[in-house]
C-alpha cells in the first residue's frame, strides 16, 4: 500500500517537472522568436551614423522629432525597459 502510494506521488512529480520544463522550453523559444524578430524589424532598418556634436538629441515621447539627431527613450519608459531588462537577465542566469 505504502509502496503503490510512493510510485503514485513519485510519477505525479516527475510529470509536473516534465510540464515544468516543456513549459520553459517554450518560453525560451517564444522570447528566442521575440528577439529574432525584433532584430529583423527594427535594428536591422535603422539607420547606423557616427554621432557628432552638431547632432540633435530627442525623447522618443517628442513630437518634433526628425531624422536630424538621435532619439533616446528616457524617462518612466527608459526606467521601465531597463527594469525589465535586468529582470529577464536576473530570471535567465538563475535556474
Amino acid at each position: 500500500m505504502k509502496q503503490e502510494l510512493a510510485k503514485k506521488l513519485e510519477l505525479e512529480d516527475e510529470r509536473r517537472k516534465r510540464k515544468e520544463r516543456r513549459a520553459a522550453l517554450r518560453e525560451r523559444h517564444r522570447l528566442a522568436s521575440l528577439k529574432d524578430l525584433i532584430l529583423k524589424e527594427i535594428v536591422a532598418v535603422a539607420n547606423l551614423e557616427e554621432y557628432t556634436t552638431k547632432m540633435r538629441i530627442y525623447d522618443i515621447r517628442d513630437p518634433n522629432a526628425s531624422n536630424d539627431g538621435i532619439i533616446v527613450v528616457g524617462g518612466f519608459v527608459g526606467e521601465l525597459i531597463i527594469t525589465m531588462t535586468c529582470l529577464l537577465d536576473y530570471i535567465l542566469a538563475s535556474p
